[in-house]
């Protein structure tokens, strides 16, 4: 049974403007992304293009049809603009405005005369605008986004589908606007369309959904003040660390920072000074830790970095060079003489082991010791007896450019457990 044209246009029209509501309200109903206000704004452009070329095919307003094509181009545009700025490229408002403007202008000067014409450079457009938007969708930009693919492979399928239109019109020419009604083949295609719009209208409702949900995943691990990882975030990275560790047997190493007097730097210069030292000492341990290591704020004036890969020297290396860099950075903070300094615990271990647990409480204790030992200063504690808190023959080994050899002092306050 052939498919009724006036039947279709009214099904296309219909289905396009309900999706495109659809997506404006849930976009101004939750504030949400423009990603999906843009495509729902896109959608209700289309519908209104379609109601005015059919219109103007029936009673044969050859004027008006060329505005209902230009308008049928115009959302195909926004929609690439939209999957630009979804990836976080900046979107030009000129490219998006070539099509339909250039549409009119070929059709005003008689570059496309013909309703034959038209529709092929119509059909050309809105496959060039949709291709792009795939490639758009495709910088994935490190982010996990499981329906990314499935809309970049139907704007890929909805390209293809107006190209599909060329042959067609090729073989059996309309030639005039109002044939567009008895035509065989023009019905099937807008039915595919229709179901390709649909397609990607849940899957940009799907797409934004998936990014909220990964910026709220990493607003609940990230430190709102550093932006480094927060505590939960570390203590994560480091199982995930030590599952991964079981094959291998690589060293790794575990430092705590605790940044010297911190408490009377907030208390003589205010806690707007004392968080500008924070954001100081996150942006110079970030800059000079290793980037494989995992750095993070345990909390106040606590760090801690995981360092895969460094043995006890190089990690005390790293400790130290941080140690150093601070004082440097953080000497004068906002015009004042702050002076701040950090004391680092540093402890490493090349046992093979799924729990690092056991290398935080160890570089508590040298943390700890480097602190009696007078604060700014890196302390290296190396044993292999898990059981070093109660062992007092514990090797102990300080940085030599800092501090003088010292006997063991065990700590006096609770250790981290991870």
């Amino acid at each position: 049974m052939p498919l009724d044209m006036m039947t279709m246009s009214a099904v296309a029209v219909t289905v396009t403007a309900v999706l495109g509501l659809v997506l404006v309200f849930d976009w101004a109903r939750q504030g949400g992304s423009a990603f999906v206000g843009l495509w729902g704004f896109a959608l209700l452009l289309m519908s209104a293009g379609i109601v005015v070329a059919a219109v103007s095919s029936r009673a044969g307003l050859s004027g008006l049809l060329v505005l209902g094509q230009a308008l049928m181009i115009l959302p195909s545009c926004i929609q690439w603009y939209a999957c630009r700025q979804f990836s976080h490229r900046r979107p030009s408002v000129i490219y998006m405005l070539v099509g339909p403007v250039g549409f009119l202008l070929a059709a005003g000067s008689g570059y496309a005369e013909t309703f034959d014409d038209r529709l092929i450079l119509l059909c050309g457009l809105i496959a060039a605008y949709s291709f792009s938007a795939a490639v758009e969708l495709a910088y994935a930009n490190g982010e996990q986004l499981p329906s990314r693919w499935p809309a970049v492979v139907l704007l890929v399928l909805t390209g293809v589908s107006f190209l599909s239109w060329l042959p067609l019109i090729a073989a059996m020419p309309i030639h005039e606007a109002g044939a567009v009604f008895s035509s065989s083949w023009f019905p099937v295609v807008i039915l595919v369309t229709v179901l390709l719009r649909v397609a990607l209208a849940f899957i940009v409702l799907s797409m934004a959904k998936e990014r909220q949900e990964e910026e709220q995943r990493v607003n609940a691990l990230t430190d709102s003040l550093t932006g480094l990882p927060n505590r939960r975030a570390l203590f994560e990275a480091a199982d995930a660390f030590g599952h991964r560790r079981i094959l291998g047997g690589t060293p790794v190493a575990v430092l705590i920072f605790d940044l010297d007097h911190f408490k009377e730097t907030n208390d003589s210069y205010g806690h707007e000074l004392g968080d500008a030292v924070l954001k100081v000492f996150a942006l110079t341990v970030a800059k000079h830790l290793s980037p494989r290591g995992i750095v993070g704020r345990l909390g106040g004036e606590e760090f801690a970095a995981i360092l895969p890969g460094a043995d006890a020297p190089s990690a005390a290396e790293s400790a130290e060079v941080v140690r150093r860099a601070f004082a440097r950075s953080a000497a004068f903070i906002n015009g004042l003489a702050v002076g701040a300094t950090v004391s680092v615990g540093v402890a490493s271990d090349v046992e093979v082991d799924t729990d690092l647990s056991g290398l935080f409480r160890r570089a508590d204790a040298a943390l700890y010791i480097a602190k009696r030992a007078g604060r700014n200063q890196v302390a290296l504690l190396e044993s292999d007896d898990q059981s070093f808190v109660a062992a007092p023959t514990a090797a102990i080994r300080t940085s030599p450019s800092r501090l003088k050899p010292t006997p063991p002092i065990l700590p006096r306050r609770p250790v981290r457990i991870a």
